[in-house]
């Protein structure tokens, strides 16, 4: 199919509340300061608070992609998104460290479920030719809602609080209303349920956007051979013979991304003002900058990965994360500037390989089980986000973070080994011809 209107209103409009995704998560570290300071926060309950919306973001990664296999793409990330916002506008009025956390805590399970599932939707109805430059384009809003967050939180929270920046994070509740009326739900999803009138009128709406003519259907008698000979998958086959080596890849990878995500990015500004004595606006305004080479190594990877393929993005995205954490924890007793360039390009790093996984995770897994697949890549992130403030907090007293910034350093080295030898490449490939 040609590229059409409806595609561009597609990505604008999953991409807002992936946006706010990123967004909303990150916008604990530009405010975890003040919270600190607010509540006298010991810090057991700083590592709660980074983690504990981890435990919601964990159901929902289960959650909603389930949902998402029984009622619709749209209906899940609607939900998860009227969520987000009406827990970020609650987070707010939050009056005590117990209320903020139980809140964040909710808040998770639309953090947590929107991701995999959008994800899953735009792969669904996006063509094989430059998928992954397609979906990579409508990914990167999330790191640039965590650079947008991080830039935002640096000049906002320390004029006019830490309130600001969770009434921000309010406007996806406005997709709760309004995103089934505006896009078609996945014609691959409601063919896969037997609704083929309906699968129809989804493509006819896309079909009539197109901004070319349609070229002629092809051959099909390939793909009708393809479903007849590949059974319809359940959730379990996840695990089985078929799919397990996919399996591990997906879950490595997906663990690595939350793993130095959570038990960096969001420490960075209390690691820099706490051990580094940096100023609170210093602070910030280094960590907005991680995030800002984040975007560009988004942007990168996004021209690159239908050139050369999924693996080798992130096997070498991994490996020079991991280099550049080693490099951090060699020269950790140098200045700030020097600890904070390698960190910023740590977190460039993974930004390659972690906006990756968002194409390359539902093309390994057929339309009956792709957003189970994906939600349980997003479950292992969230799991790993649970455990890997920790690491950051048992070393924060002491002043010395080489060990965390080794520890680190080993997480994305197994990662680009296990996507090596256990992962398959996906580029060119329609999704049905990848099933096996």
């Amino acid at each position: 199919m040609p590229g059409n209107a409806m595609h561009i209103r597609a990505r604008l409009l999953i991409g807002l509340a992936t946006f706010f995704d990123g967004f909303d998560v990150i916008a604990i570290a530009a405010t975890l300061p003040l919270l600190i300071a607010n509540w006298s926060l010991t810090p057991g309950q700083i590592g709660f608070l980074i983690a504990a919306p981890s435990v919601g973001q964990l159901v929902g990664a289960l959650l909603f992609p389930a949902l998402a296999e029984r009622f619709g793409r749209l209906r899940s990330v609607g939900w998860s998104a009227g969520i987000i916002g009406l827990m970020s506008i609650a987070c707010g009025f939050a009056p005590s460290f117990e209320i903020f956390a139980l809140l964040r805590i909710v808040q998770g399970l639309g953090l947590g479920g929107e991701l995999p599932v959008a994800a899953t939707y735009i792969n669904e109805v996006t063509r094989a030719h430059g998928r992954g430059r397609f979906v990579l384009l409508y990914e990167v809003v999330f790191p640039i809602g965590l650079m947008v967050s991080n830039a935002l939180g640096a000049f906002l929270v320390p004029r006019y609080g830490w309130e600001v920046m969770y009434f921000l994070g309010g406007v996806p509740i406005v997709l709760f209303f309004v995103l089934r009326k505006l896009i078609p739900e996945s014609p691959r999803w409601l063919a896969e349920k037997g609704r083929l009138g309906e699968a129809d009128a989804a493509l006819s709406a896309f079909e009539a956007r197109a901004r070319q003519p349609l070229p002629p259907v092809g051959d099909t008698s390939a793909f009708d051979a393809m479903t007849a000979r590949h059974p319809r998958r359940r959730v379990r086959d996840l695990v089985g013979r078929a799919y397990i080596g996919r399996t591990l890849a997906v879950w490595m990878l997906w663990a690595t991304c939350g793993f130095i995500q959570y038990g960096l990015s969001t420490w960075l500004p209390t690691v820099y003002k706490t051990v580094y004595h940096a100023p609170l606006q210093l602070a910030l305004n280094l960590a907005a900058g991680a995030s800002v080479l984040g975007v560009v190594g988004s942007l990168i990877c996004a021209m690159v990965v239908d050139k050369v393929g999924r693996k080798p993005v992130i096997n070498v995205s991994f490996v020079l994360c991991a280099v550049s954490l080693v490099l951090a924890g060699v020269f950790h007793a140098s200045t700030v500037y020097v600890v904070a360039t390698f960190c910023a390009l740590a977190m460039g790093f993974l930004a390659c390989g972690f906006i990756t996984a968002y194409v390359y995770t539902p093309e390994l897994y057929p339309t009956s089980i792709r957003a189970m697949g994906c939600g349980l890549g997003g479950a292992w992130l969230k799991i790993s986000a649970i455990f890997a403030p920790g690491l950051i907090a048992s070393t924060i007293g002491s002043g010395n973070l080489s060990v965390a910034f080794y520890g680190l350093a080993v997480v994305p080295l197994l990662a680009a080994v296990t996507v090596f030898f256990l992962g398959i490449e996906t580029k060119g490939q329609v999704l049905e011809e990848l099933e096996v």
